[in-house]
């Protein structure tokens, strides 16, 4: 295993040089006044460095449950990422981004990279080539290359992942049909995928149509097809998994929204509407008496469902006054060899401007960040904003369980069920942001973010739980 991680690593560092050799061509370019026709290539076209510090601290991940004691943290984290874009033709386009990162101590990055916690890395987060001379639409190319591929409710993608993607992008359709597959985090720290996460191809496909003026139909689809052995491997090892390895899934929604992530919208009316479904099989690894390691591999239909309803009014219009209310299910429950709950493609981050305003927000609590599985929700909300520069938001958030002999999946909080009640608590988040820095050119600008939120576990957790709190402070600054 060390072998094939330091072979990957060895692959990386030679993608990134030679990517990165690129960047010498760009000075020999001509003037920006001259004509398309007659520019040199090619020529750097964009190129930044984002800098960014958080204070971070966090509750006990335990709720105060834990026998090996309680895992409060406050620490400090530099978050580096620099960027390129070279135009190589007049129909061939570059980009790499790269990162790095470094922490006083263990802390979570879910924002960007979810279910991982790390005191410092190098990372290879994009680097990808399009192509846009298949017709005369400006907006259609063929991209190939590591991208972080995202839609805008941030459920279904949001990931820098390896893939081949055709992109169709006008001001009424914008489609986008796909494979892609992880073959590494592509991380100095941690470059191996999770043992769940591997061998898997995928095929991903999204449409967005504007049917009428702010109001937009889309259709989102994604197959996992798993071809590794790592479920038998666990089992002849006796080991067990939490979670199940994808054998063949399959991800279907259907989406209606008015304008619902444009937070430049005036509408007094908004919405956001989707209903999702996911069926195939997987695999899990159990007891088996039968076996030599008393462990088996047994393949699991699976069959679930999902939907998540919102609206939001506009109180006033200058400053932005909103308030929204979601609701939110995903299917839970199962049987031998059969399972009913929903579950989430692993692309996801959960992370979206689904409040109106320019501050991504954690859709499902910013303390907690469940997986929508085997989940209710229900989410109550109010943002103040300029639209551009300031944003305040205030959210409240109610969780069930589906099914109260299942659990959920969070990778900020651990389970400690009692399997009596179906009552998972609450949670209030407070979120603000300001951006200086994005709307001018003072070099003594910043961005300033404040995410902040509390969850206080219910029922299901028993009377001895404590609550948990999770704040980050991010000063942000483009160079």
């Amino acid at each position: 295993m060390q072998l094939i991680t330091n072979d990957r690593l060895t692959r990386l560092a030679l993608s990134v040089s030679c990517l990165a050799s690129l960047g010498a061509a760009p000075a020999l370019a001509q003037s920006t006044a001259e004509s398309d026709a007659n520019q040199s290539y090619p020529r750097l076209i964009e190129q930044s460095v984002r800098s960014k510090l958080s204070l971070i601290s966090e509750g006990d991940r335990r709720l105060g449950l834990g026998a090996n004691g309680e895992t409060k943290s406050n620490e400090a984290g530099l978050d580096i990422k620099p960027e390129w874009v070279w135009q190589l033709s007049p129909h061939w386009r570059s980009k790499l981004r790269l990162q790095a990162f470094g922490a006083t101590g263990q802390v979570d990055v879910s924002d960007e990279i979810g279910g991982t916690t790390t005191d410092g890395f190098f990372a290879l987060r994009e680097a990808w080539l399009d192509y846009n001379g298949l017709s005369d639409y400006p907006g259609e190319s063929i991209r190939f290359g590591r991208e972080r591929l995202k839609e805008n409710s941030g459920m279904w993608w949001d990931d820098d992942i390896t893939l081949t993607r055709w992109i169709f992008n006008t001001s009424l359709l914008d489609t986008t049909v796909g494979v892609a597959q992880k073959f590494a985090e592509l991380r100095t720290d941690n470059n191996d995928l999770q043992d769940e996460e591997q061998d898997i191809a995928r095929f991903f496909a999204h449409t967005r149509w504007q049917w009428r003026k702010g109001h937009y139909l889309g259709f989102l689809a994604t197959h996992g097809q798993g071809y590794g052995d790592q479920a038998d491997e666990y089992a002849a090892r006796g080991q067990t998994l939490d979670d199940s390895f994808t054998d063949s899934l399959t991800w279907t929604a259907i989406q209606a929204d008015r304008s619902y992530f444009d937070w430049h919208s005036h509408d007094a009316f908004q919405y956001f509407a989707s209903v999702a479904a996911v069926n195939g099989t997987d695999t899990v690894v159990g007891a088996d008496s039968s076996a030599p390691s008393g462990f088996g591999a047994r393949d699991r239909d699976v069959s679930g469902w999902a939907a998540d309803l919102g609206a939001r009014a506009q109180l006033m219009d200058t400053p932005r006054l909103v308030i929204g209310a979601h609701g939110a299910i995903a299917s839970g429950g199962g049987e031998a060899g059969e399972s009913d709950a929903f579950r989430q493609t692993s692309l996801e981050s959960n992370r979206s401007r689904f409040t109106g305003t320019r501050s991504q927000v954690q859709r499902f609590g910013e303390a907690i960040q469940p997986e929508w599985t085997n989940l209710k929700v229900f989410t109550l909300y109010t943002a103040l904003s300029d639209r551009d520069t300031w944003d305040a938001n205030l959210l409240y958030h109610r969780y069930w369980l589906s099914d109260e002999n299942g659990t959920v999946r969070s990778d900020l909080v651990e389970p400690g069920f009692t399997g009596s009640s179906d009552d998972l608590g609450q949670s209030v988040d407070l979120v603000l942001g300001y951006y200086g820095d994005s709307a001018s050119t003072s070099w003594a600008a910043f961005d300033v973010r404040f995410r902040g939120g509390v969850f206080m576990p219910g029922d299901a957790y028993g009377d001895d739980a404590d609550a948990r709190h999770r704040v980050v402070v991010d000063v942000s600054k483009r160079f």
